[in-house]
């Protein structure tokens, strides 16, 4: 590659917002991810998003004997847009679920959240299949970055014996 290719991969590489992993990511096979709009007028909070996430599974409940309350074990937020110091990014919350089937039945849509005659659709994806995606842009990030190291490194030492 020339001179040029590479700098252009080095500045595309530098502008990405890629999520950074001391190793594999851990499952969480009964997590999904709740997407949070940048541009969204409402504000969700874990307590907004709970209860419409109850909201969703009392409608869709078959099972008188379930208590919807144990259904969610935990929601975690996760501040994309802080983490990554940009207000493009959507924030995200980490929901943690008792079963694979609760999990499904929440993911059968998008989340409609609404508030004083505004709503906002939150996008709901399973965490593992995210995560995954994610590692895998770091892993090639991480490739591109040895690449683009080495050719520095070539260019310097030859610059050097000229």
């Amino acid at each position: 590659m020339n001179l040029e290719t590479y700098q252009k991969l080095k500045k595309r590489l530098n502008s990405r917002k890629v999520w950074y992993f001391d190793g594999p990511p851990e499952k969480k096979t009964n997590a999904f991810l709740a997407t949070v709009p940048p541009d969204t007028t409402i504000t969700i909070d874990h307590q907004r998003l709970l209860d419409a996430l109850y909201d969703r599974l009392r409608s869709s409940s078959t099972n008188a004997n379930c208590t919807i309350e144990q259904q969610i074990l935990s929601i975690e937020f996760s501040p994309l847009s802080c983490i990554f110091n940009s207000s493009d990014m959507s924030n995200q919350f980490i929901v943690d679920c008792d079963t694979m089937e609760t999990k499904q039945k929440l993911l059968e849509k998008p989340l409609k959240i609404v508030s004083n005659k505004h709503s906002v659709n939150l996008e709901l994806q399973s965490y593992d299949e995210n995560i995954q995606r994610e590692y895998e842009k770091f892993i090639k990030s991480e490739k591109y970055r040895e690449l683009i190291k080495n050719h520095d490194s070539a260019v310097k030492r030859t610059s050097k014996t000229k």
